[in-house]
């Protein structure tokens, strides 16, 4: 570890998402070391936050007592960190600490902290929930899987400037599988919400009344309270979180169920929904599914006023 009392963090991705995470990094005294494929990212953001741009992932590796990736999907973690021409863990030393944050595929998490054992390097998972909101101001809720107790206890003690709780979920892969879990929860209640809203509206309900009536009753849930009036009812449709990235993480869910040898019909069903918005909407906020169900009834909600 570094002389001091933070680690050097070595950070992979300065999307959406990991740009605010590492920013809080950086604002905590820690020593960032930032790598993005765009470089034009790692400079702006080395010249409006702070830290050092790393020229390669190799060279962020070698100087990093911790490497981050909070990258798409766990292909991109991996070639991040050993399958890709230049990766973070050619350079990283026996003892080393990498965390994926990303949203990955729990089996490939296995594999991929087995690949990295064989360099002496330590895998932790850590995926977030939260959306960009919760990102920007540090206040993710974090689950942390990993087998190695030294290497979570790293893991968990660089994490308190970007979360508001770390939940250790058990071995090697299970944050990743709680967290296409958990989403996948979300994806029902979401999906749940808009068919109710939009029955309710053809019979003649306020929609803005009945998300009243939702969030003090048993139907409520995070999707009602804190997305359909200023998001869905407004038809801004600006959660802050890709149709598409819901998609992966509910076929992620489904493909875990499948590894298990589980017929979940529900599940199934999500998916394939999912799926069908995804395509017809490329590009979307996951706020915007509510389009899926008015196309199918040909009925468009009016948009309301309050945010």
């Amino acid at each position: 570890m570094a002389s001091d009392t933070k680690p050097i963090v070595g950070w992979i991705g300065l999307g959406m998402m990991g740009w605010p995470m590492a920013r809080h990094m950086v604002e905590a005294g820690y020593d960032v070391r930032v790598f993005d494929l765009r470089p034009e990212v790692s400079q702006r953001f080395a010249g409006e936050i702070g830290g050092e741009v790393a020229p390669t992932l190799e060279a962020l590796g070698a100087t990093s007592d911790i490497v981050v990736t909070m990258v798409p999907d766990g292909k991109a973690a991996r070639m991040a960190l050993v399958d890709g021409a230049d990766n973070a863990s050619k350079g990283m030393k026996k003892g080393a600490v990498a965390i994926d944050m990303s949203s990955s595929e729990p089996t490939g998490t296995v594999e991929l902290g087995a690949a990295l054992k064989e360099k002496g390097i330590m895998l932790c998972d850590a995926p977030v929930s939260g959306g960009t909101w919760r990102a920007e101001e540090g206040s993710l809720a974090i689950m942390l899987g990993g087998a190695d107790a030294a290497a979570l206890d790293a893991a968990e003690a660089i994490m308190e400037p970007m979360s508001r709780v770390v939940i250790r979920t058990g071995p090697l892969g299970s944050g990743h599988a709680m967290k296409c879990l958990n989403n996948y929860l979300s994806a029902i209640a979401l999906s749940a919400t808009n068919e109710a809203i939009l029955v309710g509206a053809k019979f003649g309900l306020d929609p803005s009344v009945m998300i009243d009536v939702i969030n003090v009753s048993t139907g409520r849930s995070n999707n009602s309270e804190t997305k359909f009036k200023p998001s869905v009812l407004t038809r801004k449709f600006d959660a802050g979180f890709a149709t598409a990235l819901m998609t992966k993480d509910v076929g992620i869910a489904a493909g875990l169920a499948e590894s298990q040898g589980q017929d979940m019909p529900i599940l199934n069903l999500l998916t394939g929904i999912w799926r069908e918005f995804n395509e017809a909407h490329p590009g979307s906020d996951h706020s915007a599914a509510i389009q899926y169900w008015e196309e199918r009834n040909g009925e468009t909600l009016e948009p309301t006023k309050q945010g």
